[in-house]
């Protein structure tokens, strides 16, 4: 496994980036969360990847201490992130928190999260406890794993209230990007989020990408957190964005690893039809295969890295 190395006894430049579009009510309450964190020293960082609302603006007037870049447009998910990871590299960040915007986190999380990362110096990922917003002490995400049949890769979750059932196995297999605490050697050596996604498998990706660079994923249930359930990409509903960039980002995931193929090839294409079927969501059958025949022609691209100006232009409204 990779051990990552520290030359000095300095405390770790960390930086806390989250991703806003639209939602402005949402990334405001997360990043009043993020400002109560406690134990650790860190700067806050809000990407804009271009909202049509006023959420740069609320968070220059009511944030007066949380930085700010902006994209220019809605470049997606995994080129949003990127660019803020790309300015917390450049001003010499050594961790990376990256937390989606419809979240809020409990005071020692990224405390937690931090003193994990510095006892176990192979973990390139470390993976919060996610609960439910609307049902507090419920699971939403302690990572995620392979399911041989119906093949596919599910999350770690509870029906029933935590009570510590999902706590002993710390190393993982993937993870969500929900909320992903990530190390600098990590970065330098993985790479940023593959820009081929826009939304969606871009963790997966990542996860594959970590273990095949030799670093761990770790689950510290320790850290506590909070989500919504993607408000943005309309999960579940007949926004035809969201089955169209689920297909197309299928497809791209298995060009790249075609050697997994039972994590999305046939077999698991056909669970995912039979499932919208059964559920109800037949509507979005159509996009999905509209955006898996788009994916499998698109062109494909190596994961950037930080410090290569490989990531899109962004503009620091508030550095």
């Amino acid at each position: 496994m990779h051990q990552q190395k520290k030359e000095d006894s300095r405390p770790w430049n960390v930086w806390v980036i989250t991703l806003g579009y639209n939602h402005a009510e949402d990334s405001l309450e997360c990043l009043k969360s993020l400002s109560q964190s406690e134990r650790v020293a860190f700067t806050l960082l809000f990407t804009d990847n271009q909202s049509a609302d006023d959420s740069v603006a609320r968070v220059l007037a009511e944030l007066p201490h949380v930085r700010v870049v902006e994209t220019g447009e809605n470049v997606g998910f995994a080129r949003g992130f990127n660019a803020g990871m790309e300015y917390a590299c450049s001003q010499g960040a050594d961790a990376v928190f990256m937390i989606n915007n419809d979240t809020v986190v409990a005071p020692d999380c990224l405390a937690c999260l931090l003193k994990e990362a510095l006892a176990h110096p192979e973990a390139g990922i470390l993976v919060p406890k996610i609960y439910y917003y609307d049902d507090p002490k419920v699971i939403w995400s302690a990572g995620s794993r392979f399911r041989r049949f119906p093949p596919a890769l599910v999350m770690r979750k509870t029906r029933e209230e935590d009570r510590g059932q999902l706590d002993g196995e710390r190393e993982l297999a993937y993870a969500t990007t929900c909320a992903l605490l990530v190390t600098r050697p990590f970065l330098e050596k993985t790479g940023l989020l593959d820009r081929d996604y826009f939304i969606m498998y871009d963790d997966y990706d990542w996860s594959i990408r970590a273990r095949e660079n030799g670093f761990s994923i770790r689950f510290v249930p320790e850290a506590h957190m909070w989500h919504k359930v993607s408000k943005s990409t309309g999960v579940g509903t007949r926004n035809p964005f969201f089955w169209m960039h689920y297909g197309k980002s299928s497809a791209i995931f298995f060009r790249k690893h075609a050697r997994y193929r039972w994590l999305t090839g046939p077999v698991h294409h056909l669970y995912l039809l039979a499932r919208m079927l059964v559920e109800g969501t037949a509507f979005g059958v159509r996009p999905f295969l509209k955006g898996w025949w788009e994916g499998k022609k698109t062109e494909l691209h190596p994961p950037p890295h930080p410090g290569r100006g490989e990531t899109d232009a962004f503009t620091v409204v508030r550095g």
